[in-house]
């Protein structure tokens, strides 16, 4: 088996109305007068499958693969990128994660559990991750209902404002972590930058989408398919809090993907794993081989490479994600 070098990508910058221009301070090439919410840092879905991104996978910055796009990679060099790790079913990535900024509330939402996509095949399952990356003071995060509130209170108002109530308010914190397994009602507060990692999906269902509140233009609401993928109080579900320790932390680990913060003290190593792992500097920098890092870059190290360590300038602070 041939050995890959680390790589990086050509960010996909996604428009959102709630999006802002907090990327811009990431490295991040915003388009004038554009609210962009997302920057897919590691994405490879099949065309179709995100209505409002043209082709979702990146394009290799470097490498013998510059120029081509990460699904080609994939198919043209499945074991030494993925290692024991399988592809999806339909041959791609088997990641997907993101920078978010939300210059606004996100739409209160849902993303589907297996019992709903076993029954819809054209949905795909989305469990996702939050690191926080920068918070707003006051900014919250609303994940799940206060407590006491059953499956019929959240049912009756699926698709008005008086969700808003139910849900649990909970502080955005920089370096906090926050578990969303699928079926977990969820949105991003208005004045917070996270690093979500999560299964390769971009199904989504809109309960409320603030647009009284912002004076936005009115969204499509998913009531129906939210009704039936609604989970209240999700076991998996689970938050750790912010440390500023000199560490590697791990944040969470399933049988989609594991994450992990690192805060090194001028030298990190990767973890030991069979698959490949993908980096992301949220503050700092870091040189990974022959890949300098920047706040805001996210590189792939394959399963193949021999690049185990890097070193990292006072400070830095980064997340690290494999399978």
């Amino acid at each position: 088996m041939s050995r890959l070098a680390p790589f990086t990508l050509q960010p996909i910058l996604v428009p959102r109305p709630w999006g802002g221009s907090k990327l811009f301070e990431y490295g991040k090439d915003l388009p004038a007068d554009t609210h962009i919410g997302e920057s897919w840092e590691v994405a490879d879905l099949p065309q179709g499958v995100a209505p409002t991104v043209e082709n979702p996978s990146n394009v290799v910055l470097d490498g013998p693969f510059a120029g081509d796009r990460l699904g080609d990679v994939v198919l043209r060099a499945e074991e030494a990128l993925l290692g024991s790790v399988s592809p999806t079913a339909d041959g791609r990535f088997p990641m997907l994660f993101k920078l978010l900024d939300a210059r606004e509330h996100l739409s209160v939402q849902v993303h589907p559990p297996a019992e709903y996509v076993t029954d819809h095949p054209d949905a795909r399952l989305k469990t996702e991750s939050w690191y926080v990356v920068e918070a707003v003071e006051g900014g919250v995060l609303y994940l799940d209902v206060e407590p006491g509130v059953t499956k019929h209170d959240v049912d009756e108002v699926l698709g008005t404002g008086g969700i808003v109530p139910l849900l649990r308010k909970v502080p955005a914190v920089a370096g906090a972590f926050h578990h969303i397994p699928a079926g977990l009602i969820h949105a991003l507060g208005a004045g917070t930058l996270v690093a979500e990692v999560q299964t390769p999906s971009d199904t989504t269902f809109r309960i409320y989408d603030w647009s009284t509140e912002y004076g936005r233009t009115p969204r499509e609401l998913h009531t129906g398919p939210a009704k039936a993928s609604i989970r209240i109080d999700p076991p998996e579900a689970y938050s750790r809090e912010a440390t500023t320790d000199s560490s590697v932390r791990d944040l969470v680990s399933n049988e989609h993907y594991w994450m992990k913060e690192h805060r090194p003290d001028g030298r990190g190593d990767l973890t030991a794993t069979a698959g490949p792992v993908v980096m992301n500097v949220t503050a700092g920098s870091l040189a990974l081989g022959e890949i300098e890092l920047t706040k805001g870059s996210t590189a792939i190290v394959p399963a193949s490479s021999d690049v185990r360590s890097f070193e990292s300038t006072p400070g830095t602070v980064c997340v690290e994600m494999g399978f």
